[in-house]
């Protein structure tokens, strides 16, 4: 990871006054899209998040996110994404309050084909992503293992504004931490999200979304519900601003306040 951290935090210089969505930020189910052959994306986020009781004695979490995306093939994504995070802890906890890289992650998005405008067939695409354990698991910031994540996406157009995302999903290894959110038991994971997004006018987006997963055990601590309210607002042809407010279950933030910003250059 060492060679990486040059030119990964030389992006993040840059993408901190340029961004750009890549799993269709603000909301966590995909969408079906790829970057165009050659080209770049870039997107900032950052999240401010109440973490369930569960993860007491954590207190909320500030994510930083950079996504940095580029067009390899016809159809075919590559992307990369790091967060820097600030975990919060109550007094008296052992572990002080933690800041710092958190484990990055590399993935590969293939849409296979566009929705037919004429019959039933949604457009459809896959990714498989890999997360390197780079963060501390010490104090939090790192999960401690190697992830490997299937998602499958399909996208369908209900109406001339209306657009609708299903995703399914397959963790084969690891767990879905990220700082102190998310599922804390290594195993198997299957994932499902569904969002719905309407363009109110030429420059507003606005959606929701339900996303969860579950390990293969029946504790309520093994699992994950989100649901999402948000938007995007377009600035410019390259540019737009992405907001949210989100709630959970489970392992899943009790709240959260979500603002960010997309560039396409």
């Amino acid at each position: 990871m060492r060679s990486w951290l040059p030119t990964l935090l030389a992006a993040a210089a840059f993408a901190a006054s340029v961004g750009r969505a890549s799993a269709q930020t603000p909301f966590l189910t995909d969408d079906a899209e790829v970057t165009e052959k050659g080209r770049w994306n870039f997107e900032y986020f950052n999240l401010y998040a109440v973490l369930p009781k569960e993860a007491f004695p954590d207190h909320w979490q500030e994510w930083n996110n950079f996504v940095i995306q580029y067009g390899l093939l016809r159809n075919l994504e590559l992307d990369v994404d790091f967060p820097i995070l600030l975990i919060n802890r109550y007094t008296g906890a052992i572990l002080p309050d933690a800041f710092g890289f958190g484990d990055f992650d590399f993935a590969a998005k293939y849409k296979f084909f566009d929705e037919d405008p004429d019959g039933w067939r949604p457009a459809f695409a896959a990714s498989f992503s890999i997360e390197v354990p780079s963060g501390n698991p010490a104090n939090q910031l790192g999960s401690g293992y190697m992830d490997f994540v299937w998602n499958t996406i399909a996208q369908r157009r209900l109406s001339e504004a209306v657009l609708l995302h299903v995703n399914v999903g397959y963790q084969s290894n690891g767990n879905t931490l990220t700082g102190a959110i998310g599922i804390r038991t290594p195993g198997k994971i299957v994932s499902e999200g569904l969002s719905v997004h309407v363009n109110v006018s030429p420059t507003l987006l606005l959606g929701a979304d339900i996303n969860g997963a579950q390990i293969r055990t029946a504790h309520k601590t093994d699992r994950q519900l989100q649901f999402t309210l948000g938007g995007i607002y377009t600035l410019s042809a390259k540019t737009s601003l992405t907001f949210a407010v989100l709630t959970g279950w489970y392992d899943s933030p009790r709240g959260g306040v979500l603002a960010g910003f997309t560039f396409s250059p």
